[in-house]
């Protein structure tokens, strides 16, 4: 009698099977229009709830900010499309699936545009399961061999995923301690902004990102499934990407704001990356009033800078999803 799991895989193979025919074509042409349509319908309620004048009047039009901010952008879907690149046989053009996989993730829910990558890629790679073999080990190598990441993106993203969360972890670690020299510790004393239950979590909520970092390395045979080159490979690249991208943001407050020194940007700089990765309610709140206590007369200044990078930001997944849905249909290479 055909196991639960033989009945499932049976059934998606038939679904694919299906999708791949001309009414399932076009089923999928008209999913594609409708998210497009869900996703720049989105976007343009969350700018239209600040407004577009607001935004200009406060940001600079020298082109140093510009493209400090171009860079910062589009900086983490580069260094993805570095990583996969490596593993997955597609060209320039496959930026904008990665493009698009930041705009998912930000505009929907958090590993939505995950999802959207692995059956992308799975597309690509032509994968298909077949319900009499065996399935394949979903989580960590155990005492088997590797996956090979260009024939298993779920492996692929998986551990990407895994990498990307471990060095945006160890980059908070490293900013909390430059917070802490830059004289930090003065805003989490008396007379601070933070009171004393939101202080306690933040401990708390920091105490428990470093505590999933180490059981992640404890446990990395169970969750992990690349080679171990592979994933430190893309470690690498992701604790790059993640400090260069937070650098160029400070860069943009500076030019922006240039009469408030260098040093407060980092430390506002710094906090924001800690505040930002915490799982602690009302980061936003935190951060405003830590950068009202750090800005003092210029506390309205950054407070309005930093509105407006929140709606240029929206402003930008508008124009890079346009921009990624023009490239993508031809991202993919012929397999060698």
């Amino acid at each position: 009698m055909p196991t639960l799991t033989a009945r499932a895989l049976s059934a998606a193979s038939s679904a694919r099977a299906w999708l791949e025919g001309p009414v399932g074509t076009r089923l999928k042409q008209g999913f594609n229009i409708a998210l497009s349509v869900l996703i720049l319908g989105l976007l343009a309620r969350a700018i239209a709830r600040v407004g577009l004048d607001e935004m200009i009047a406060v940001l600079p039009a020298t082109p140093l900010f510009w493209i400090l901010w171009t860079a910062h952008y589009l900086l983490p879907p580069a260094v993805e499309w570095l990583i996969y690149r490596r593993w997955w046989p597609i060209d320039w053009r496959g930026l904008g699936v990665f493009v698009k996989m930041r705009v998912m993730n930000d505009a929907l829910f958090s590993y939505s545009g995950h999802t959207y990558l692995l059956v992308w890629a799975s597309n690509l790679l032509g994968v298909r399961f077949d319900p009499a073999s065996p399935p394949e080990r979903l989580l960590g190598r155990g005492g088997g061999a590797a996956a090979d990441p260009a024939t298993n993106p779920f492996a692929a993203v998986k551990d990407n995923a895994f990498t990307s969360g471990l060095a945006g972890n160890f980059s908070t670690l490293l900013w909390l301690l430059l917070a802490l020299g830059l004289g930090g510790t003065g805003l989490l004393g008396e007379g601070s902004a933070i009171d004393s239950r939101a202080l306690r979590g933040l401990l708390i909520g920091f105490g428990a990102l470093i505590l999933l970092s180490f059981g992640i390395i404890a446990f990395r045979e169970r969750l992990l499934s690349l080679p171990v080159h592979e994933n430190m490979r893309a470690f690498w690249w992701h604790l790059l990407r993640v400090n260069v991208t937070h650098l160029l943001q400070i860069g943009t407050w500076i030019v922006a704001l240039p009469m408030i020194p260098v040093e407060t940007w980092l430390l506002l700089g710094a906090l924001r990356m800690v505040i930002g990765r915490m799982p602690v309610p009302n980061k936003e709140v935190l951060f405003a009033a830590l950068a009202a206590q750090l800005a003092g007369d210029a506390s309205i200044q950054v407070a309005a800078l930093m509105a407006a990078q929140g709606v240029l930001h929206l402003v930008y997944h508008g124009l890079s999803w346009v921009g990624a849905t023009a490239i993508e249909p031809g991202a993919a290479r012929n397999p060698a």
